[in-house]
């Protein structure tokens, strides 16, 4: 599969900050890609620059196996649909009146709106006003105009913002499907990690305007090393054993952790020995780091669930 999306050393300063810094990403043709990272991070800059909203200030990027430029920034990105921050809509017309025009000014085919109104389950609101519509309406309708055309890549800026919980339910679901359903790769952003960890096969996690890490989603959890916690009523003692027995471990908090525990029978060995010694083990825990512990890990920033 080959890269849709490609930056190298991309960045962008404003004020003399770096707001994004030697940015390398790769979105694979046929995934769901999730950007994530909390907010401030640099999500919203790097999706523009992809877009050439912003002009970068140093790196490049390339489309579909294309360098983006200011000259074929336009062709190259007709095979591209986006949704960055809030929707515009005209409030006082229809949502199949919004479409219209997108649909006429992009020279495309009346079947089109018909076509989008059904992906993104509009059809039975398309005739009332968009001031009648609600939030999560509205995302809806700025996500059929992206859909317009049929893109090879959707690029989508946190696009479950401010919607309830069935809305963000129905959009997760609904992104998830488009590879598969429609042959589309997406690119989307986000700072809620229990979202992006339903919705994306590939993920890439930004703190700062660095890109901390990049990779399939499974590879992250793969950092969920199972760990065992043991508290005992003489950890003096129980250090000695395991020297002994040449067990690695550290101590946290009175605890001391055991992280290459191959199976319970082992386990169950260690804690004899320990008894053995008269340690007295008062306390056995398993400990898995959860995907918003890596995201700490990585970020020194809390994630939003």
């Amino acid at each position: 599969m080959m890269d849709l999306v490609k930056t190298e050393g991309l960045g962008k300063q404003y004020g003399g900050l770096m707001r994004v810094k030697d940015l390398d990403m790769r979105v694979m043709e046929g995934t769901v890609y999730g950007f994530l990272g909390p907010n401030g991070a640099g999500k919203t800059t790097t999706l523009k620059m992809i877009l050439g909203l912003v002009k970068p200030s140093s790196g490049r990027i390339t489309l579909f196996g294309q360098e983006l430029t200011g000259r074929n920034r336009l062709n190259i990105l007709k095979s591209a649909g986006s949704l960055i921050e809030s929707p515009a809509a005209y409030g006082h017309l229809t949502g199949e009146e919004n479409l219209q025009i997108f649909q006429t000014l992009r020279g495309l085919p009346e079947n089109e709106i018909e076509r989008v109104l059904q992906i993104v389950r509009l059809q039975k609101q398309k005739n009332k006003t968009v001031n009648q519509y609600s939030l999560g309406m509205k995302q809806r309708l700025g996500l059929a105009t992206a859909l317009l055309g049929n893109p090879r890549l959707l690029i989508l800026d946190e696009p479950t913002n401010g919607l309830d919980p069935a809305g963000i339910q129905e959009m997760r679901e609904l992104i998830s499907t488009l590879p598969q359903q429609y042959g589309m790769t997406v690119l989307v952003s986000s700072h809620l990690l229990s979202e992006i960890d339903q919705m994306v096969t590939h993920l890439g996690i930004i703190n700062n305007g660095e890109l901390l890490f990049q990779g399939k989603l499974d590879a992250l959890h793969r950092r969920n090393r199972r760990t065992i916690a043991i508290r005992t009523l003489n950890n003096l003692s129980a250090i000695e054993v395991f020297r002994e027995l040449g067990v690695a471990f550290t101590e946290d908090g009175g605890y001391l952790l055991l992280e290459n525990v191959a199976n319970d029978a082992l386990l169950a060995h260690y804690v004899a020995c320990l008894s053995n010694k008269q340690a007295g083990v008062v306390r056995v825990e398993e400990r898995i780091k959860s995907l918003e512990d890596i995201f700490l890990e990585l970020t020194g920033v809390a994630v939003s669930l």
